[in-house]
């Protein structure tokens, strides 16, 4: 019984560490994305 526990456990932890890395990504895309759309905005105000 307890084995199964600790299966358990470690995948848990295995879809928590895998959430909060994708999380991570996505707002580094996010950031990169709003330095794009800022730069173009700049780029049209020019024009």
């Amino acid at each position: 019984m307890m084995e199964n526990l600790n299966f358990l456990f470690a995948a848990y932890t295995a879809v928590w560490v895998m959430l909060f890395f994708y999380i991570v990504v996505l707002s580094r895309r996010n950031r990169a994305l709003e330095k794009e759309i800022e730069e173009l905005r700049e780029l049209l105000q020019r024009r």
